[in-house]
C-alpha cells in the first residue's frame, strides 16, 4: 500500500510539472504565486525599512519615501545635509534581508521638517523627559512617596502636587533640570511643613548646598560637553569639583558657577581635562 501511495504521488507531481512547464495556464498560475510571494517579501522589508527610519529622531522629522524591488530598497526625499542622506541609506542597509540601496534621497539645505512629523517628534520627546523623571523621583531618597506629579509641554517641565520639605521642593525641581533636553521647569509644588526648613541636621543642610550646585551647574548644561561627568561634594560650605571636563574653559566655567551659588564659602577645584583637549 505504501508503495502504490507513493508512486502515485510521484505521478501526480510529474503531471503537475510537466502541466506548468508546457502549458501557457500552467505558467501563469506558477507565475502569480511566485509574484504574490516577492511582493509580499518586498512589501516585509519596506515596511522595517520604514520603522527603521522612524526610530531615527534625526530622520523621523523628514518625509523619505522607501520603495522595494526584489530585496533592493530605493529610498527617495529631501534630507537637509548629507550626513543625513548617509544615515538614511546605513539605516536601511541594516535592515535583514536588505541585498542593495539604491539611495537618491536629494540634499537640500533649505529642506524643512514636516510639520506632523515634527509635532510626532516633540511628542515623544516630552514622552521621553516624563518617563525619566518619574523613574528619578522614584529612586531619589527623600522623595519615593511624596506625591509628586509631572507633565511635560514643548520640553517645559511642570511640577504639582504635595512634599513636606522646601528641600524636597527644590530637590524635585534639580531632579527635573537635569533630565536631557528639559529647557525649564515650572515647579508648582506645595509644600505641607515650610518651618521643616529651620530644623534641617547640618547634614541635610550640606546635601541641599552640593545639591543647589549641581543645579546650578545643569542650568548651563549647554556649555558643558558633558555637565553629567562633574561630580559636588561639600565639608561644612566648602564645596569640592571631581570628574572631568572636555576643557581648560568648562573646568573655570565650573567653578565660576559654584563660586556663585549661596551659602558657598570656598571652592576645591579638582576636576580633571580630557587628554584630547589640553
Amino acid at each position: 500500500m505504501a508503495r502504490k501511495a507513493f508512486i502515485s504521488t510521484l505521478v501526480i507531481a510529474v503531471a503537475l510539472g510537466l502541466f506548468v512547464y508546457f502549458t501557457s495556464t500552467g505558467r501563469a498560475l506558477l507565475g502569480r504565486v511566485w509574484g504574490g510571494q516577492q511582493r509580499a517579501a518586498n512589501t516585509a522589508i519596506t515596511n522595517r525599512v520604514k520603522s527603521a527610519v522612524l526610530l531615527s529622531r534625526r530622520l523621523s522629522a523628514f518625509v523619505i519615501g522607501v520603495d522595494t524591488k526584489d530585496g533592493v530598497v530605493k529610498l527617495t526625499g529631501r534630507v537637509p545635509t548629507e550626513v543625513d542622506k548617509d544615515l538614511a541609506g546605513n539605516v536601511a542597509k541594516d535592515v535583514p534581508e536588505v541585498l542593495r540601496v539604491d539611495n537618491q534621497l536629494q540634499v537640500d539645505p533649505g529642506v524643512m521638517p514636516s510639520e506632523g512629523a515634527a509635532r510626532e517628534s516633540n511628542r515623544v520627546t516630552d514622552l521621553e523627559i516624563r518617563a525619566d523623571l518619574i523613574e528619578k523621583l522614584a529612586k531619589t531618597q527623600g522623595l519615593p512617596g511624596q506625591n509628586v506629579q509631572a507633565s511635560v509641554q514643548d520640553r517645559i517641565v511642570t511640577l504639582g502636587g504635595r512634599v513636606e520639605t522646601p528641600a524636597q521642593k527644590a530637590r524635585a525641581e534639580q531632579l527635573a533640570m537635569s533630565v536631557a533636553s528639559v529647557v525649564s521647569v515650572v515647579n508648582r509644588l506645595e509644600v505641607s511643613n515650610p518651618a521643616a526648613a529651620q530644623n534641617e541636621t547640618p547634614v541635610a543642610a550640606e546635601n541641599e548646598l552640593s545639591n543647589r550646585v549641581m543645579f546650578a551647574l545643569f542650568k548651563e548644561r549647554e556649555d558643558f560637553a558633558n555637565v553629567g561627568a562633574i561630580k559636588v561634594t561639600r565639608k561644612d560650605n566648602a564645596v569640592t569639583l571631581t570628574g572631568s571636563v572636555a576643557s581648560r574653559a568648562e573646568r573655570a566655567l565650573a567653578e565660576r558657577i559654584a563660586r556663585e551659588v549661596d551659602g558657598v564659602k570656598s571652592i576645591s577645584n579638582q576636576l580633571s581635562v580630557s587628554s584630547q583637549s589640553k
